[in-house]
């Protein structure tokens, strides 16, 4: 019953969630510059609530690897792993071709990894890239808590 009533919780904050920040375009080129055109943004779905929903229910292990860093971070408890899944928005990001991800997140129930992302997280591209079957397959920006996550673990180990 509190299982159920967290996960309504969680997925309704994700889905009355307000899109925030800037979506606007990294650098626009000016007519000095020349004629040079951006490339167009790719059109992803969110990812299906009943994916988020069995994931909240069954996930058990979450293991982000960064790939510019010297560290990885892991989640093995209920309420953090419900408290990242929160972090994830309904909402569709803008999937710019010069995005590049910075690290790829893991999934697991006993041991299987049931889902994977990778994570975008700059000045310009804050998201989620969910794959299927070895294929990017949908899209998610972060929920503000989950820019404050990824914000503090950053800073925190910058500074050691």
């Amino acid at each position: 019953m509190r299982l159920n009533l967290l996960l309504a919780l969680a997925l309704g904050l994700c889905l009355i969630s307000c899109a925030q920040g800037g979506d606007s375009p990294e650098d626009v080129p000016s007519a000095a510059t020349g004629p040079a055109k951006a490339a167009p943004a790719a059109a992803y779905n969110s990812v299906p609530a009943d994916t988020i929903q069995m994931l909240f229910q069954e996930c058990d292990y979450i293991d982000y690897v960064f790939y510019y860093t010297n560290f990885s971070v892991s989640q093995n408890t209920p309420t953090d792993i419900q408290t990242a899944l929160s972090y994830i928005s309904a909402d569709v990001p803008e999937v710019l071709p010069q995005c590049k991800p910075v690290g790829h997140i893991f999934y697991q129930v006993r041991g299987e990894n049931r889902a994977e992302a990778d994570l975008y997280f700059d000045n310009t591209c804050i998201y989620m890239m969910f794959y299927e079957d070895g294929k990017p397959a949908y899209a998610n920006k972060l929920m503000p808590a989950g820019i404050a996550f990824f914000n503090q673990l950053f800073q925190n180990t910058q500074a050691r």
